[in-house]
């Protein structure tokens, strides 16, 4: 199982926070634009209904790391437009303990690659420490799905859903900024089975995206 920690990004991030003690303030004018490029950490909070043919089963997608990028123009001062991605996520899918009991742990991966389309409102003011929230939508793309159990094949729905978005943005000296951020995207999709099962079963996987970046506004 792929396993990152939660709280080796936000350190990370504090750790930005501190060398900051000497910068001034991040500012921005309507019609700048900015690139950013990081780390994304995607953390899901998830799990499906039962297979009818085993009681209390289940299936979960497990966490993964990726490179992340983002664009973004802003329309005043204090908002901007943002699309953002990620190279491909390649997390596991697997089975919950009742599966696993029955021998079912790795059913497979697959590829997840979330876009994000957001309006993010900035909080100006005179420190170095900018913070902002955005909301707008995510296309969650599933692709090449690949069961590793014999005579068994996969696949999930890709999606469009809601996204929010909260973070702050570090200046080391305009124009170059560095940036950490959380998102969550209230996901549902359905997962069809063919094949040594043939059942569609929906899944909730409900992503937590931590991400910590650079960026060069201009």
């Amino acid at each position: 199982m792929k396993v990152f920690s939660v709280s080796r990004v936000a350190s990370a991030a504090v750790l930005s926070l501190l060398g900051i003690c000497q910068a001034g303030p991040v500012l921005a004018g309507a019609g700048d634009f900015y690139v950013r490029a990081g780390i994304s950490a995607m953390d899901p909070d998830t799990g499906s209904e039962s297979f009818s043919t085993i009681p209390r089963s289940g299936v979960q997608l497990d966490s993964d790391i990726a490179l992340s990028g983002a664009l973004g123009w802003f329309f005043t001062d204090y908002a901007s437009l943002e699309l953002s991605s990620s190279l491909a996520y390649s997390p596991k899918l697997e089975g919950n303990h009742r599966l696993q009991e029955l021998g079912i742990g790795n059913i497979g991966d697959v590829k997840y690659v979330p876009t994000y389309l957001t309006v993010n409102f900035f909080f100006q003011d005179t420190s170095a420490v900018t913070p902002y929230l955005g909301a707008g939508v995510a296309f969650n793309k599933f692709y090449d799905e690949n069961a590793s159990l014999s005579g068994l094949d996969v696949n999930l729905e890709s999606t469009f859903d809601p996204t929010v978005v909260a973070g702050v943005e570090l200046d080391f000296g305009v124009p170059v900024l560095v940036n950490f951020d959380v998102r969550y995207t209230p996901l549902t999709t359905d997962a069809e089975f063919s094949g040594a099962i043939d059942e569609t079963v929906e899944m909730d996987l409900d992503p937590v995206v931590f991400t910590l970046g650079v960026g060069y506004q201009f």
